[in-house]
C-alpha cells in the first residue's frame, strides 16, 4: 500500500468510518485516487470546504465517531478554518485530512519561516494549531499508522475536539511500510477518588437548596440518563447551560430552565438563591454566567467537576472546589454510592419553589401571538409542538439560536444542537451531517435566519443532489435581526448594515430554492402557521419552509447591560433579566426560596 491507500484502509477497517465529506484538489491527488477505490466509505461532495467540515462535525455529534473531511491545500484549507474553529470551541471530534505541496517545498518554507513557497500553499501548521487539539505533518510514510492512531484517539478522547493531518502530495504516493493495523494509541483517564465523590454527594444531600448546572459535557460523556438518575435520587433540580440544552427533558420535575444571556427567569432565580451549586460539564463561559461574573450565584458553595484541566481555572467566578475528572466516572461512582449507602434525599419544598417559578414566568407569552404578523417565539413554539420523540433540532446563530434555546420543549430522545461557542453564520450546513448520520431514525429540523442562510446557500445543491432530508425553516426578517436589536438597544439609530433597506443583499428565497430544485413552502399569516409547519415536517426529502416574521423582535428575557453616558456598561443583577422587574416584585420572588 501507499500512504493514501493505507489511510483509506485505516478509515474502513480500524476507525470504522463509513462516511466522509470531500472537496477534491490537485494537492490531494493521490488521496483522491485512493478514496475513489474505497469499498465501504460513502462520500458527500459539498460545494465549500467550510460546509464539508461543518457537515463532518454534525456527523460526529450523532454517529458517536469522529467526523472525517478531505480538502486540498491553500484556499481550500483556509476555507476549512471556520468549520474547524466551530468544532474546536464546541468540542466535536473531527479529523481533517489536507493535502499540500511536495514535502521538500513544505520543509523549505517552514525551515526559513517563509509566507509561501509551494504552489497555492499557505502555512497549514499556523492556521490549524489554534483551532485543533493537535496538528500533524505526515512527513515520513513509516509514521502513517502511528499518526492515524493518535489522531483518532486524540479527537475522541478526553474533551473531544478536531485534529488536522497534513499530507504533502509527494508523501501521499510513497510506499507505506508500517504495520497494519497500527498499535492502538493509549487513552488516558482521569478518575475521582471515592472520598471526593462521597463528599460531593454529602453536600448535595445536606444542602437546603442544592442545584445542578448541567452543560454540554454531560452529552459529550453520554451521561444524560445518569444525570436524571442522580437528580431523582437526591431530589435536586437542574438548570441547563445553553450548550447543555438537551441533557434534561423539559417535562421533568427536576428541570428548572436554561440560564445565561438568553435564559429563563426561573433558572436565574434558582442560581441566585441556591446554597450548593454542582457544575457538571460546563466551562462557565460568559454567555452562561453573564458578564458580571462575580455576581453569578455569589451566595452558593460552588463545586466544579471538569475533565479539561485548563477549564478548572475560572476568571471572576469564585469556585470553592474544583475536581478534575471524567463525568462518566463521577456518575458511576455517585450512583453506586447512593445505592450502597442509601444516600437518597428529599428537597421537595425547594423543588416546588423552582416549579412555581417555572410556571409563573413562562418564556412564550401571550403578546407573542398576534393576528397580523408571526413572531419568532410563536414559530418555534409551533414547531416544537409538532416535533416528535427522536427528532433532531439544530439552530443557526442570531435570534434563531437564542429563541430555540429558550423555547424548545425537549422531549424524550430528542437532541438539540447549537453553535454555542463560535456562533458562526452558516452553521446550518451542520444539519447535513446530522441527517446523514441519523438516517431514518427521525427528522432533522433546522432553523436559520434569512441572513445566515446566505453564508452556505451553495449547499442547497448538496441537499438536492443527495436528497438529504433536512426540514429547513428559514426565518425571514430582512437581514440580521439580532444585530438590529442590539444596535437599537444602544441607540444606534438608524441601524447600520442589518437590513435590506441598508443594502444587505438578501435574495428572493423562493426563487433561489426552486433554482436549486428543492421543495418550497412559505407562511406569512399566523392563522396558517400550524398547518404549514405540519406540512413541512411531513414532506419527504429536503424542504425549505420560509416563514416571514416581525423585523423588530425583542429576544426576552435576556441579560441586557445598560449603556452609561461615558460609554461604559452597567451590568444589572444576574437575577434581574430584561425587561427588568420592579424591585419589590424581584425581592418577593427571591424570598420564596427562603420561606
Amino acid at each position: 500500500m501507499n500512504v493514501s491507500e493505507y489511510i483509506v484502509k485505516y478509515l474502513e477497517e480500524v476507525s470504522h468510518t463509513d462516511h466522509a465529506y470531500v472537496i477534491v484538489g490537485g494537492a490531494a491527488l493521490w488521496i483522491c485516487k485512493a478514496l475513489s477505490k474505497a469499498e465501504k466509505l460513502k462520500f458527500t461532495f459539498t460545494n465549500h470546504e467550510q460546509a464539508a467540515v461543518m457537515a463532518a462535525d454534525g456527523y460526529a455529534r450523532v454517529s458517536g465517531k469522529p467526523g472525517v473531511a478531505f480538502v486540498t491545500n491553500g484556499p481550500a484549507l483556509a476555507n476549512a478554518v471556520t468549520g474547524m474553529a466551530q468544532a474546536y470551541v464546541d468540542s466535536s471530534p473531527v479529523v481533517l485530512f489536507t493535502g499540500n505541496s511536495g514535502l521538500a517545498h513544505v520543509q523549505f518554507e517552514r525551515e526559513h519561516n517563509m509566507r509561501q513557497y509551494g504552489t497555492q500553499d499557505v502555512r497549514t501548521d499556523l492556521l490549524m494549531k489554534p483551532v485543533t487539539k493537535k496538528y500533524y505533518l505526515l512527513d515520513d510514510p513509516a509514521k502513517t499508522g502511528e499518526i492515524l492512531a493518535d489522531a483518532f484517539s486524540t479527537a475522541a478522547g478526553g474533551r473531544p475536539g478536531p485534529v488536522c493531518i497534513e499530507v504533502p502530495v509527494s508523501v501521499q504516493s510513497m510506499q507505506c511500510t508500517c504495520a497494519f493495523p497500527p498499535e492502538k494509541a493509549e487513552e488516558s483517564t482521569v478518575s475521582l477518588s471515592e472520598e471526593t465523590v462521597r463528599a460531593v454527594l454529602k453536600q448535595l444531600r445536606e444542602a437546603k437548596r442544592p442545584l445542578i448546572l448541567a452543560g454540554q459535557g454531560v452529552r459529550l460523556s453520554d451521561t444524560a440518563e445518569e444525570l436524571h438518575q442522580l437528580a431523582q435520587a437526591l431530589d435536586v433540580p437542574v438548570v441547563n447551560s445553553r450548550m447543555g440544552i438537551d441533557t434534561m427533558e423539559s417535562s421533568s420535575r427536576y428541570f428548572v430552565g436554561r440560564c445565561g444571556n438568553h435564559g429563563s427567569r426561573a433558572s436565574h432565580f434558582a442560581l441566585q438563591t441556591c446554597d450548593v451549586l454542582l457544575v457538571l460539564g460546563s466551562r462557565l463561559a460568559p454567555n452562561t454566567t453573564g458578564y458580571n461574573v462575580r455576581d453569578f450565584s455569589k451566595q452558593s458553595h460552588k463545586i466544579l467537576i471538569e475533565i479539561d484541566p485548563t477549564e478548572l481555572v475560572q476568571w471572576g467566578v469564585a469556585i470553592d472546589e474544583t475536581h478534575e475528572g471524567d463525568l462518566r466516572d463521577f456518575f458511576r461512582q455517585a450512583l453506586d454510592l447512593i445505592r450502597k449507602e442509601d444516600m437518597h434525599a428529599d428537597h421537595g419544598k425547594w423543588l416546588d419553589t423552582c416549579e412555581e417559578w417555572k410556571m409563573s414566568w413562562p418564556i412564550v407569552q401571550d403578546k407573542f401571538r398576534t393576528e397580523d404578523v408571526i413572531n419568532s417565539y410563536q414559530l418555534v413554539d409551533t414547531v416544537t409542538k409538532h416535533a416528535g420523540a427522536g427528532d433532531l433540532v439544530i439552530a443557526d446563530t442570531g435570534s434563531s439560536c437564542s429563541v430555540v434555546a429558550q423555547v424548545w420543549d425537549v422531549k424524550k430522545d430528542q437532541r438539540v444542537f447549537i453553535s454555542g461557542g463560535l456562533s458562526g453564520m452558516g452553521y446550518w450546513a451542520t444539519s447535513m451531517g446530522l441527517a446523514e448520520a441519523y438516517g431514518k431514525k427521525g427528522r432533522v429540523i433546522c432553523f436559520v435566519g434569512d441572513g445566515s442562510l446566505q453564508m452556505n446557500i451553495q449547499e442547497f445543491a448538496t441537499l438536492h443532489a443527495y436528497n438529504i432530508p433536512v426540514k429547513l425553516f428559514v426565518v425571514t426578517n430582512d437581514g440580521y435581526q439580532f444585530v438590529r436589536m442590539s444596535q437599537s438597544s444602544y441607540d444606534i439609530n438608524p441601524t447600520f448594515g442589518t437590513d435590506i433597506s441598508d443594502g444587505v443583499p438578501i435574495p428572493d428565497i423562493e426563487k433561489v430554492t426552486k433554482a436549486y430544485g428543492l421543495n418550497y413552502l412559505s407562511c406569512k399569516d399566523p392563522a396558517m402557521l400550524d398547518e404549514t409547519v405540519e406540512q413541512a415536517l411531513n414532506m419527504d426529502g429536503p424542504v425549505v419552509c420560509e416563514v416571514t416574521v416581525t423585523k423588530n423582535l425583542n429576544v426576552e428575557p435576556r441579560i441586557r447591560s445598560i449603556a452609561a453616558s461615558d460609554g461604559t456598561f452597567i451590568m444589572p443583577a444576574y437575577e434581574n433579566l430584561y425587561p427588568y422587574l420592579e424591585e419589590e416584585v424581584l425581592k418577593a420572588e427571591l424570598r420564596k426560596a427562603m420561606e
